[in-house]
């Protein structure tokens, strides 16, 4: 990764996987620049990491992104580095979600990541150096039951990435995207995720943060493409390609609560 002393841009921020990055990153950067609505959260963190700037931004709003990010650039300097890590999610059937929620979903984890992406990307390839990484879902490979619209805005993640990857192969600017499973952490407290079935599921195959973090970060010292955390999720993608039913089952019987 070039420079050696990079800065660093992360949005999610105020707590999980967001600030496990600002906390690992912190020592190897010039600045890290943390986005999050909660502001107290953020400023706390912030307190904690000297060369943090904390940035109050609502990824849901599509103007303040406009607005806000092209200052960021200006005050503190174009990034080296986009983790786009913010996550919204309702665990319910799709049938159950209202087209604003919907919509709501669809924006925050896909169309800001996206908006983004267009804000920096050009000063990335302007200096011939960066890497954006998307923060996806294992998720993405297959939808689960009650993930319908947040499985799908992080297949158009992972489908945006790839593209990236390919336009602009070659050069030093790197696209990566990182599907989690269940990663301990406050996702799992809200959004109808409090739920018995999946508070079963997050004791039964969750991954310590930091731990799943130390896999993220050496990303920036060996980009590649696709990061499974854990690795071995990797194998769905061979069991879809064999059998896209028997994929389903495997996924519904992992993710759909007892009747």
């Amino acid at each position: 990764m070039s420079p050696k002393q990079p800065i660093i841009w992360i949005t999610g921020a105020s707590s999980g996987i967001g600030a496990e990055l600002a906390r690992q990153l912190s020592a190897r950067a010039n600045r890290v620049v943390l986005f999050a609505r909660r502001m107290d959260r953020l400023t706390a963190l912030t307190d904690l990491l000297p060369n943090a700037i904390a940035v109050s931004l609502d990824l849901n709003n599509p103007k303040a992104i406009a607005e806000i990010i092209p200052q960021v650039i200006d005050e503190h300097g174009q990034p080296d580095v986009l983790f786009n890590n913010a996550g919204f999610g309702e665990y319910r059937p799709v049938a159950q979600i209202t087209e604003a929620e919907h919509q709501q979903i669809m924006q925050v984890n896909y169309h800001a990541p996206a908006s983004l992406i267009h804000h920096v990307l050009p000063g990335m390839l302007k200096a011939n150096h960066g890497h954006v990484i998307n923060i996806a879902s294992i998720a993405a490979k297959f939808g689960p039951w009650g993930h319908g619209p947040y499985a799908a805005a992080k297949a158009g993640l992972v489908a945006l990435t790839q593209s990236l990857a390919i336009e602009h192969q070659g050069i030093n600017v790197h696209f990566s995207y990182v599907c989690p499973g269940i990663i301990k952490t406050e996702f799992f407290d809200t959004h109808g995720y409090d739920t018995p079935h999946m508070q079963k599921q997050v004791a039964k195959h969750g991954i310590p943060v930091d731990k799943a973090v130390k896999k993220m970060v050496k990303l920036l010292d060996k980009p590649k493409l696709e990061l499974c955390v854990p690795g071995h999720y990797r194998m769905l993608d061979f069991v879809k390609a064999l059998s896209p039913s028997l994929a389903m089952k495997l996924v519904a019987g992992g993710s759909r609560p007892s009747e």
